[in-house]
């Protein structure tokens, strides 16, 4: 049986996990999306559901003979769709490629994904995201998702101190000021995007990372509004209360998530509130600092 890291070439953590596969003497192989179909052959029977792969290496893989995916990156297809170029041939081309892919990712047979297509699609809608989350009695922070600027007044008045970030992702979060809310391009940014206002939790981030049925969380104390952006942050690995436990699973199974990293927020009076579940974290570092072999337990769960 054969494994796949689904992610760039140059992507240190699809790097870091190929390193661990051979390290264990197991086969995996690197698999770029963006090289099918120019480099990459996929052939797939309705008739019987059955298929192939062939890597840009020369490896031919089964579609029945792959036991695992980690999808660490999704790189798209070799041509583009664009508004530019509708309907054209390399729109054509890369709708037929996505075809062909999304029918893999969906065949629902003995492959395990960590994680797949439904997980991947699921995290682009954050706002349900969060709302899946608060209707599992999950604590969430009040949350605002729009481009009203009268509204988002309200929620900044309301909420007191608060933080807002895209809704999608992509950029770092930051405070909510007054000089944001005055600004002569504030209504000029939101006809261009909409935003996530979000009060602001005071207390210190956690981090619960969940493989399968197991959960590991560590304390990241960081004096910044996302603590991504600070070089100096102190991870300290921490007991996960079992309350805590039991919603990191439920959640998981709630997103479609195999594997994940949740972000949360825990107040003074040891509170928990739930930021986000992310399909693909990263854990290098994690892994490094704590000393959580969250790489081991990853090939455990995909091997299993």
């Amino acid at each position: 049986m054969h494994h796949i890291i689904m992610g760039h070439h140059q992507d240190p953590h699809s790097q870091y996990m190929m390193e661990k596969f051979a390290q264990r003497g197991l086969s995996a192989h690197l698999f770029e999306t963006h090289d099918f179909p120019k480099a990459v052959q996929f052939t797939f029977s309705p008739n019987n559901g059955e298929g192939y792969l062939i890597l840009n290496d020369g490896s031919r893989l089964n579609f029945d003979e792959i036991k695992s995916v980690y999808w660490r990156n999704f790189c798209g297809v070799t041509d583009e769709s664009t508004k530019k170029n509708f309907t054209t041939i390399d729109d054509i081309s890369a709708r037929d490629s996505m075809a062909c892919l999304r029918t893999w990712f969906d065949l629902n047979n003995q492959t395990t994904w960590v994680n797949g297509w439904q997980a991947y699609q699921h995290h682009k809608e954050k706002p349900l995201q969060l709302f899946k989350v608060k209707n599992l009695g999950v604590n969430i922070p009040q949350t605002y998702v729009g481009n009203d600027l009268d509204e988002i007044r309200r929620c900044y008045s309301a909420f007191g101190k608060s933080i807002f970030k895209p809704v999608f992702g992509g950029a770092h979060t930051e405070m909510l000021t007054d000089a944001h809310l005055e600004s002569t391009r504030v209504r000029e940014a939101l006809t261009k995007s909409p935003i996530t206002v979000q009060e602001f939790i005071p207390g210190t981030n956690i981090r619960t990372y969940v493989i399968g049925d197991k959960v590991f969380s560590a304390e990241l104390r960081s004096d910044s509004a996302d603590f991504r952006e600070d070089e100096d942050v102190e991870l300290i690995v921490i007991d996960t209360p079992p309350a805590i436990a039991e919603q990191a699973l439920k959640i998981a199974r709630c997103l479609y998530l195999n594997w994940t990293a949740i972000d949360w927020r825990r107040d003074s009076q040891g509170n928990y509130y739930f930021l986000e579940a992310n399909p693909s974290p990263m854990f290098i570092g994690f892994e490094k600092k704590s000393g959580i072999a969250i790489s081991d337990h990853l090939i455990d769960f995909m091997e299993k």
